[in-house]
């Protein structure tokens, strides 16, 4: 089963109300076409970063009329959007490196970690490429979150 479907037919992505993900950067995994079907059934959340590497999460609905290019180039939800205040019970999660035992690093700025922290109960499924992942544990800090599944895609 290609990584693609593997999200789309996901049982915790299939049964939660919300999916928290992340618009991809160029060295990411595309996902956009999972985003579009999730913005289209009012399931998609996508973060948006505020100041001091803080981020929060806003409902959208559309790819094309709810994004604007944030301040690190990558496409968030426009600032007219309200902040998404219920549960999220599953964030898909962009990294640099990843751990088959599901450690990640990201950019260090540590934005996803601080939000992670807050959401403990929630499922967390790294996505990435095979070459983002480490044979060898990743040397971890006590802040860092271990995500709960990794879904390795090949690129194109």
């Amino acid at each position: 089963m290609k990584s693609l479907e593997k999200l789309l037919e996901h049982s915790i992505i299939c049964q939660a109300k919300v999916i928290a993900a992340f618009y991809p950067m160029v060295n990411e995994p595309d996902i956009t076409s999972a985003l579009k079907i999730w913005a289209s059934e009012n399931r998609l959340l996508l973060p948006r970063s505020l100041s001091f590497s803080q981020m929060d999460f806003f409902q959208v609905n559309s790819l094309e009329s709810d994004l604007q290019k944030g301040k690190f180039g990558i496409m968030e939800p426009k600032e007219t959007l309200p902040k998404y205040q219920g549960e999220i019970p599953v964030f898909l999660v962009p990294g640099t490196k990843f751990s088959l035992d599901g450690a990640r690093y990201g950019h260090g700025m540590g934005y996803y970690d601080r939000f992670l922290a807050q959401h403990p109960q929630s499922f967390k499924i790294g996505v990435c490429y095979l070459e983002q992942v480490s044979e060898t544990p990743l040397q971890v800090k006590p802040h860092d979150i271990f995500m709960n599944e990794i879904i390795i895609f090949e690129k194109k």
